[in-house]
């Protein structure tokens, strides 16, 4: 099924075509409530209007749901409706016994509706490829169901966690069976399409007759093939797979293990167990961040977190040859998602992880390669700030006192920081610009900014401070595009130019000097700006921010110490 949206990009609208598979890529999720009736005699809906998507799902209940004109029956065992906003919906004769319940899920949907260099806009989404009675496998969407509920009653799990979990959901009903991929004519590419699809559908019953067929092989031929691959049976891969998804869930919550056997697909939690220890050592309810031995990090921003708390990972991608150690393996990984995934998979068996962390932008690709040789999770980027990053990653990793100990002195840093400053700079206003080959960008509160803007607290221009303002402090917004010209709106006493390696300030600062552009604006003229090199100021992570604050306190004092 596919759906046709508009969004503003480029200065004019264009409609696109989306498939079920990608049309949650790019939305934003607001949970706005979720309830658990278990008093189903005694509850009723009665909405004139929808004001939210709202999921209701009925275990063990009967009765009638009418939707506009619509009459949808609810049988008693298992029944899962999506109503849309601005729908009409009534429940009437509904009955239960004890072990009924109802579960009545609201969020809301954004998606870009204006994509330009210069900022984005979220419109909220109204409609879905889906509603009304859904078809899904409503076994295991209970199981997803009692997690978020589980999730949603405690203060101790965070938002962006709930959120994922109600996403999980959503992917099940736009894609509750994976369809059966067409056979290639290479041998490996079959087997890299059975690998995807046990990624896919590991939480269904999967067996090696399927495997075979969608490899388009006798099972015997296809099993020696993939052992000849993957050095291992894809019985023994599946397991792997599900194993190290059970363990991700146990280190993100506290979930009842009948809960995550049957989320990664067994029927039996007893059986779940003795595989759980099988191929672990100990049994799921002993699993925990004190499991964890070798890290591995796949995105240099974690990496510098992790060192910060004490941990040294097994293998890293780094970003300064300084931090890597004789017993860190460096990682050439991708920096960004569209980059290609080349380093191999012997590298991360030779560091024998059991857990690897790393941003969204990998997520999707280190599962794809690495998916069964150990738990992967993936810390959200722009949603949460540097100090939130620290804290998630030391709860993983049972080091969150570390986590408070180093934000703590980084306060009290940062406050001697900005005594220093305002001795002798001020409180004046400053302006961060980055000169890129694509133009030029001022930034906010991340990055670079987070130094000035947030550490020593200097006052941006109004016009930045606003789209600043617009988010949770330090999160989402991060630079504006800009021309030259369009720099007299963002007025402000200091400029700092952010400069790429291969560039020469001296010929920089000579160009702007005889620009008349630059010239109308009164810092440039009376010398009120700095140069700096952007590859030594862009890492968003707790060492690199210790280091640079010193630098910018030297840079704005005049002092080198």
């Amino acid at each position: 099924m596919r759906m046709i949206i508009n969004i503003y990009q480029g200065g004019t609208w264009v409609s696109r075509v989306i498939d079920n598979e990608v049309y949650l890529q790019g939305t934003l999720l607001e949970l706005v409530e979720l309830d658990v009736i278990s008093n189903v005699a005694e509850w009723s809906l009665n909405m004139p209007k929808v004001r939210h998507h709202t999921l209701l799902f009925f275990v063990k209940t009967r009765g009638q749901l009418q939707i506009e004109q619509d009459e949808v029956h609810i049988l008693g065992g298992r029944t899962l409706i999506l109503l849309l906003p601005g729908e009409n919906a009534e429940t009437l004769n509904l009955s239960g016994n004890d072990s009924s319940l109802i579960y009545k899920l609201e969020f809301d949907l954004f998606r870009i509706a204006e994509n330009t260099s210069i900022r984005k806009v979220y419109d909220r989404e109204l409609s879905f490829p889906k509603r009304g009675l859904l078809q899904v496998d409503l076994l295991v969407f209970q199981r997803k169901m009692q997690l978020l509920a589980s999730a949603y009653g405690s203060s101790s799990v965070r938002e962006h966690l709930r959120q994922q979990y109600v996403y999980e959901l959503l992917e099940m009903i736009l894609k509750d069976q994976p369809e059966l991929p067409t056979v290639p004519k290479d041998a490996d590419a079959s087997l890299q399409l059975t690998i995807q699809y046990m990624q896919d559908a590991y939480h269904m019953d999967i067996h090696l007759d399927k495997l075979a067929g969608i490899a388009g092989m006798h099972p015997a031929y296809y099993s020696q093939r993939f052992k000849q691959k993957m050095n291992k049976t894809p019985i023994e891969f599946l397991t792997q797979v599900r194993m190290n998804k059970a363990k991700e869930m146990l280190l993100l919550s506290t979930p009842k293990i009948r809960d995550v056997a049957g989320l990664v697909g067994y029927r039996d939690e007893f059986y779940f167990s003795r595989r759980f220890k099988e191929s672990s050592g100990y049994a799921p309810t002993q699993y925990s961040y004190e499991r964890i031995s070798n890290i591995v990090s796949l995105s240099y921003p974690y990496t510098d977190h992790l060192l910060t708390l004490g941990i040294i990972p097994s293998a890293a991608q780094f970003y300064h040859e300084s931090q890597i150690s004789q017993v860190s393996k460096s990682l050439r990984l991708p920096f960004h998602a569209t980059d290609a995934w080349e380093i191999s998979r012997q590298a991360f068996l030779d560091a024998e992880p059991s857990l690897i962390v790393c941003k969204e932008n990998v997520v999707l690709k280190a599962r794809e390669h690495i998916g069964d040789i150990a738990p992967i999770i993936s810390i959200p980027w722009t949603t949460l700030d540097v100090f939130d990053h620290l804290e998630e990653i030391g709860q993983l990793v049972g080091r969150r006192h570390k986590a408070k100990e180093w934000i703590q002195l980084h306060t009290y840093k940062a406050e001697q920081a900005r005594k220093r400053i305002r001795k002798t700079f001020g409180s004046p206003t400053l302006a961060i610009c980055r000169m890129t080959n694509k133009g030029l960008r001022l930034y906010g509160a991340r990055n670079v900014g987070h130094i000035f803007y947030r550490s020593l607290q200097l006052t941006p221009p109004s016009r930045i401070a606003r789209e600043m303002n617009k988010h949770r402090e330090g999160t989402r917004f991060n630079w504006l595009a800009v021309t030259p010209e369009e720099m007299s709106q963002y007025e402000s006493d200091y400029i700092i130019f952010l400069y790429p390696a291969g560039q020469d300030a001296a010929k920089l600062r000579q160009q702007m000097t005889t620009d008349p552009v630059w010239l109308s604006y009164p810092s440039i003229r009376q010398g009120r700006y700095f140069f700096l090199q952007w590859e030594e100021w862009m890492v968003y992570a707790p060492q690199s921010i210790e280091q640079l604050l010193n630098q910018a306190v030297s840079l704005l004092t005049g002092t080198n110490d």
